[in-house]
């Protein structure tokens, strides 16, 4: 009887984890996905970014060192990178049928295995969109003067 209980227990949890990764926002567009991408790097939301970016996702940072988006989200989920503030300006997209490419300014907060940061960072996000959903593939950043 406890096995059952566990059992369906288990099963309702995996399924309301399910229904919650479904009912997170789904971009518009580009701009929205790349928008969300850094609100969800603020609110350091592993969740949301895995739902926003693609399989093959990559950020290229400041030394030209990439990161994979799995490790991205084991980063932010394990307290590694914490962003302390962060405001977009600046963005102009550019949108090419299903592929955006977002250009702007991140004034950002953050640390990295407690390395501080805090500056404006231009920012490129490229967008796609496949299976009528917009994905994040690649961002890079780089320190702005």
């Amino acid at each position: 009887m406890m096995k059952q209980l566990l059992t369906i227990f288990l099963l309702t949890f995996a399924s309301l984890a399910a229904l919650a990764q479904d009912n997170a926002p789904q971009p518009i567009d580009g701009t929205d996905c790349s928008n969300l991408f850094f609100q969800a790097m603020l609110d350091e939301n592993a969740a949301a970014v895995g739902n926003l970016i693609s399989n093959d996702f990559t950020v290229t940072n400041y030394n030209g060192q990439t990161i994979d988006g799995r490790a991205l989200q084991q980063a932010i989920g394990q307290g590694y990178i914490i962003v302390d503030s962060g405001m977009l300006t600046g963005t102009r997209t550019r949108t090419y049928g299903d592929v955006a490419v977002v250009q702007g300014f991140w004034n950002v907060s953050a640390r990295i295995q407690n390395n501080g940061f805090s500056g404006n960072v231009a920012y490129t996000s490229v967008c796609v969109r496949s299976g009528g959903k917009w994905k994040v593939t690649t961002v890079q950043l780089t320190p702005a003067q």
